[in-house]
């Protein structure tokens, strides 16, 4: 029996059951005997994988019958393929890789290890060629800005108010990286779009990865025209089959080679605008200290000199590994000490200990209180333990509550030296769980990285006794936004006692201690009272952060907002409050949303900017609106909107 078709005066018919053949062809005679232009009936899309026929072309024929038999893409993973030199092995980057790809690694088990090395290879292709296309698109947003800077500045706009003039800022703004790697990858897309066809085309072809085209840029950027060729012809090919390090060694040979007055004057630039000494945190939860951007032979001197003596430290019996004792030697020298003296005291260094003497904190002159929490700073100390909870009122000091001097004993790492007072350099944001003893929070210090629990306490008492260190107290409500602040007045060295003076009683396991995994458990039954005794004693009145709607009892009239009010502004902020941007608050300006006399000097129309995105802010094409205080809404020249909010602590 056959199905009945109902006629469709746009499709006809259309083609059913072999008995309605002939009702549909002789709709269609109908049709273009009338001059109409009869539409092909709409057919529901097939299951399967479509490959345009350019794409395939290149297709080994084996690999094609692969695809389309019964193991291919429609049945069963053909992981047989991407065996060493096998047809998917081989294949460029493209769709149909990628499809190959996608289908064996929903059953990698069925893989044997060749196979399954195949696959990675073929990831790894595949990403190569998504550098690629990377590096045009980037090339190309280079190129618009560029454009549009070039015609600002023959139209003579000032500096800085120039359509085009931050593209670093705008690409670091989409990609969630720095303005300094994003200006980095706008000039390397450039150079390799520009300059380096072979080795732009070995990344598209998957042969090379990102970082050796990277590599290959830097060092033939100084080339001339006619060295450049020669030169991207050659590493293009060495760097197919070469470590990362060995491409940036042959590189640099060559640079030295064909231009040597340009990486004699690169370096001496770098050495003049550049050198710093930089501490950064080792994946490890410890810390590096170097210093960068140094004289070549200085350097080779100054590790020389650090070797000799951590040569005679373990010829006197000093114990440790030699590159340990490099490492004690290194802190004694940058603290002021006699590493020699180690053999005389027969002892390890105070300031060598697990936790390190370590400053902490960032002084500011002319600024006693301080700057808020989370605000790394090159000024004068500033010292800032966190606290969550509600808020307390501020009151008059209790002298009489105040610890004597005494050993301190750290819940964690037991009896700790009693250290020389320390100043502190950089900010510290000090959970007060951590610094009271019944938490293992990590503090952050500045742009710096974590601290755990024990070498947190050991720095902060380190600071406390150092009469430049000062203290802020930050309340942060239970998303971990700030919501008041207090700074405190004067040097507090009794805080270096205090965790041990208002130790609670209880048991390990019981509220306040931590947990047999080291996590904390909840605030003891005193928490209160206790946090009562340091705010007092610290004489600290809070005031609010404010949130949603304001009632402007922050303003100010004037231009420059005040000291407090900054802080109210960096605490709430900690950070740069650009999209992506992590520079540190009290690095930044206090800048208005809406510029001054317009918009008021009051914490909803103030917020951290660092000078560079100040700078991003008054150039054509970006806007920055803040409809609620701490809330920031970033309107980019390509038209894109980000939000940035006030920072989340403990996060």
């Amino acid at each position: 029996m056959s199905e009945s078709v109902s006629p469709d005066p746009l499709h006809g018919p259309g083609p059913g059951a072999d008995s309605d053949f002939d009702d549909w062809t002789a709709w269609l005679d109908r049709e273009i005997a009338a001059g109409r232009d009869p539409v092909p009936p709409q057919r529901e899309p097939s299951p399967g994988l479509s490959i345009s026929l350019g794409e395939a072309t290149d297709v080994d024929p084996e690999l094609l019958a692969a695809m389309c038999g019964p193991d291919g893409l429609g049945g069963q993973s053909p992981g047989q393929q991407f065996g060493q030199d096998a047809a998917a092995d081989v294949l460029r980057p493209g769709p149909v890789l990628a499809a190959l790809a996608e289908q064996v690694t929903g059953d990698l088990g069925r893989l044997d290890d060749d196979q399954l090395t195949g696959v990675l290879r073929a990831s790894q292709r595949l990403a190569n060629r998504e550098a690629w296309r990377q590096a045009l698109v980037i090339a190309e947003f280079g190129r618009r800005r560029e454009a549009q800077l070039a015609a600002a500045t023959a139209r003579g706009v000032p500096v800085h108010c120039r359509a085009g003039e931050f593209p670093g800022e705008e690409l670091a703004a989409e990609l969630r990286i720095s303005g300094c790697e994003a200006a980095a990858r706008i000039d390397t897309a450039r150079q390799l779009t520009a300059r380096l066809p072979a080795t732009l085309a070995a990344l598209a072809s998957g042969l090379i990865d990102a970082r050796r085209a990277a590599v290959i840029s830097d060092y033939t950027a100084s080339l001339s025209d006619a060295d450049i060729a020669a030169a991207d012809e050659m590493l293009a090919a060495y760097a197919i089959e070469k470590r990362v390090e060995q491409l940036a060694r042959k590189a640099a040979a060559l640079e030295m080679r064909l231009a040597p007055q340009a990486v004699r004057a690169r370096k001496e630039r770098e050495r003049r605008t550049s050198a710093r000494v930089e501490v950064r945190r080792e994946m490890s939860g410890n810390a590096s200290l170097a210093a960068r951007e140094m004289d070549t032979a200085s350097a080779l001197a100054s590790k020389a000199h650090i070797d000799a003596i951590a040569a005679r430290l373990r010829t006197a019996g000093i114990e440790g590994t030699l590159g340990a004792l490099r490492v004690r030697v290194l802190a004694e020298l940058t603290q002021g000490r006699d590493p020699l003296g180690l053999i005389r005291a027969g002892t390890p260094a105070a300031g060598n200990s697990p936790a390190g003497n370590t400053p902490a904190g960032d002084p500011s002159a002319g600024d006693p209180a301080g700057p808020p929490p989370a605000s790394g700073s090159a000024q004068p100390q500033r010292h800032c333990p966190a606290q969550r909870g509600s808020r307390p009122p501020g009151s008059r000091p209790d002298p009489a509550s105040s610890p004597g001097p005494g050993p301190v004993t750290d819940p964690d790492a037991g009896p700790v030296p009693d250290r020389a007072p320390v100043q502190a350099l950089v900010n510290l944001i000090v959970p007060i769980g951590t610094h009271l003893g019944w938490s293992t929070a990590p503090a952050q210090a500045g742009p710096h990285g974590l601290l755990d629990a024990a070498e947190t306490r050991d720095i902060t008492r380190a600071a406390a006794r150092h009469p430049a260190t000062r203290w802020c107290v930050t309340i942060t409500g239970s998303d971990g936004t700030a919501v008041a602040h207090a700074c405190a007045r004067g040097q507090h060295s009794w805080l270096a006692n205090f965790v041990a003076d208002s130790r609670p009683t209880t048991q390990p396991g019981q509220p306040g201690q931590p947990t047999e995994r080291g996590q904390p458990a909840h605030p003891p039954p005193d928490a209160g009272a206790r946090l009562a005794l340091l705010f007092r004693r610290l004489n600290v009145t809070f005031r609010p952060i404010t949130e949603g709607d304001c009632d402007h009892t922050s303003a100010e009239d004037q231009y420059l907002p005040s000291r407090g009010l900054r802080h109210l502004v960096r605490a709430r902020n900690a950070t740069c409050t650009a999209p992506g941007c992590l520079a540190q608050a009290v690095h930044c300006d206090v800048d208005h949303t809406t510029p001054h006399p317009d918009g008021p000097t009051c914490q909803c129309n103030l917020a951290p900017k660092c000078r560079r995105h100040h700078r991003c802010k008054q150039a054509p094409g970006w806007r920055v609106e803040q409809p609620e205080p701490g809330i920031m809404r970033w309107t980019l020249p390509s038209g894109r909107r980000h939000t940035t909010t006030p920072t989340e602590y403990g996060t």
